[in-house]
């Protein structure tokens, strides 16, 4: 729908698009829900508890979070004067749109004529746009070509829009600083698919071993972050005997072939992995063991479910157990020519047990996940990729960290 004649409102895809410009400026749920309410009023005082029922269905929240949310949604209205969302005291809020706008029924003849001529040109700069394949994304994407303990193969790779693209010499470094080349050592894979996400806070790799024909078998999969400059810095030799014994004991061991066929009405589309990092300066690892299940209830949105279990190498500190279910709106980004699946999770509880001993890394992630404990309205997880047994996801966590994961899907 259009607010104006330079700004467009997708509330499926939680986005204002500046159409002169092509730049599209983000919503949270919240916002977007308030702002189709106040868009739907057509000029009408939209009263405080309507809004806070568009912008958070079913829960209860306090005075504040509408604030906030009408507040940043001024802020990124202020570039457009000629949309104003106006507090008419004691009663609540109006928003008031070009005249051009809110009169277009009672436009006459001529002028629906020349607005039809708009609208077709609009449309046609539209398609064009559309078929402009340069990157507008959060990330710029490259394949180049990567190695891994003398075995090669291709990388996506990922970076951030305004630094300067890499290349296979500055991958191979990056590679490098997390899992360290072992000349004379052969893995036990001859080819694979990887993704590196290379950002100035620190650097995620995830690799699908025996990866062909834009299939990942899904076995042995390998997903590690760290610090750009000090990163996991493991010998995959080492790397991988050490993730075979943590992961023995894991929460995600369930053989779901083991549950047979079940042709119920619900299907619950379950992903799990393991990530891993560098707990501290002996190079010890920590692994945090993953899991995310989306249940779609309406189409492009659902129940969404997360949980994480971070241990150390050793079992020197107590676990970090994270659970997180709510519910999710699916919307769809193109970065640049990759598709992405957005989950914008609205959590309905949160549930977080800490541990005895935090190292740095084990901290970040603690307060990461604190602070959604505390009242992050919004949890947004990315879905870069997916195929018949696996998928790599964002998490919203330690920089953004990347994991690929098994996938499964169940028929409740």
């Amino acid at each position: 729908m259009r607010l104006s004649p330079q700004l467009r409102f997708d509330p499926d895809k939680l986005i204002l698009v500046d159409t002169a410009s092509d730049l599209a400026i983000e919503l949270t749920f919240a916002e977007a829900r308030i702002l189709e309410a106040l868009q739907a009023g057509s000029g009408q005082v939209v009263s405080k508890s309507a809004l806070m029922e568009a912008g958070w269905p079913g829960r209860v929240v306090g005075d504040s979070s509408l604030q906030n949310a009408l507040s940043t949604l001024r802020k990124k209205l202020a570039p457009y004067p000629d949309i104003e969302l106006k507090t008419v005291p004691r009663r609540g809020y109006i928003l008031h749109l070009p005249e051009s706008q809110n009169q277009a029924k009672r436009l006459p003849l001529k002028s629906l004529l020349a607005a039809l001529v708009l609208l077709i040109l609009a449309l046609l700069v539209g398609v064009l746009m559309w078929l402009d394949t340069s990157p507008r994304a959060r990330y710029n994407e490259q394949a180049l070509p990567g190695r891994v303990s003398g075995v090669a193969g291709p990388v996506w790779v990922l970076t951030e829009p305004k630094t300067a693209p890499v290349d296979a010499s500055v991958l191979s470094d990056r590679i490098a600083n997390q899992l360290v080349p072992e000349p004379g050592w052969k893995p036990p894979f001859e080819r694979f698919q990887g993704m590196a996400l290379l950002t100035e806070q620190g650097d995620s790799l995830v690799i699908c071993p025996g990866y062909a024909d834009g299939q990942c078998p899904g076995q042995s999969l390998i997903s590690i972050f760290g610090a750009a400059d000090n990163g996991g810095q493991q010998r995959l030799s080492e790397f991988l005997s050490t993730k075979i014994r943590m992961e023995e004991k894991t929460y995600n061991a369930l053989r779901f072939e083991e549950l047979g066929d079940n042709t119920g009405g619900m299907v619950e589309q379950l992903y799990f992995g393991d990530a891993y990092f560098k707990l501290d300066q002996d190079d010890r690892l920590a692994r945090a063991d993953l899991r995310i299940s989306a249940v779609p209830i309406e189409a492009h949105s659902g129940l969404f479910y997360f949980a994480a279990c971070v241990t150390d190498e050793d079992c020197h500190t107590t676990p970090v157990k994270y659970r997180v279910r709510g519910r999710y709106i699916e919307t769809e980004e193109r970065w640049g020519e990759r598709r992405v699946t957005r989950y914008t999770v609205t959590p309905t509880s949160v549930e977080l047990s800490s541990p005895n001993r935090l190292s740095d890394m084990a901290k970040r992630l603690y307060l990461e996940f604190r602070k959604s404990e505390l009242g992050r309205e919004e949890l947004v997880f990315y879905r870069l990729y997916l195929d018949d047994r696996t998928a790599i996801w964002m998490l919203p966590f330690a920089d953004h960290s990347m994991v690929w994961t098994q996938r499964r899907t169940l028929h409740l």
